[in-house]
């Protein structure tokens, strides 16, 4: 699998930046069959076939270790902006 990180900065309590993200669960699994799963309360889980992802909340960012197989990794780079540009928005 390709691995890639993402930072996104945020200035929104840790409680309302995992109630941003808890939010848009469901279109995920809904639009891309993606399942999402909270790990402790700051580690949000979202696999789906040929993705990992783990967003861990902390106070001031949003960082995404995303994981890439195979027949993902051409559009490694624009799923990369992509899931970018989504949070940026979702925690702004």
């Amino acid at each position: 699998m390709s691995k890639f990180e993402v930072e996104i900065p945020h200035q929104l309590s840790r409680d309302e930046a995992r109630l941003r993200l808890d939010r848009v669960t469901e279109k995920l699994a809904r639009d891309y069959g993606a399942v999402c799963n909270w790990e402790g309360g700051c580690r949000l889980v979202v696999t789906r076939k040929g993705l990992l992802a783990y967003l861990d909340v902390a106070d001031d960012r949003v960082h995404v270790d995303l994981e890439f197989g195979v027949l993902m990794r051409p559009f490694a780079g624009s799923i990369r902006a992509g899931i970018a540009r989504q949070l940026a928005d979702i925690l702004a």
